[in-house]
């Protein structure tokens, strides 16, 4: 849960937007210093033909 509404809105944002290109997770623990980020994204392989790779 965010402290901030904008945040909340930007994460809610960013996923719908990047959901059809790849995985997308809101709030996703990691391990490291910083223990948790907002948005983790890894594009999925059709995602390629928008940035016109092969």
């Amino acid at each position: 849960m965010t402290r901030q509404p904008h945040d909340q809105f930007a994460k809610e944002y960013l996923e719908e937007l990047l959901t059809s290109l790849g995985n997308v997770e809101t709030s996703k623990d990691v391990k490291s210093e910083v223990r948790e980020i907002d948005v983790w994204f890894v594009p999925n392989n059709s995602a390629q033909k928008y940035r016109g790779e092969r």
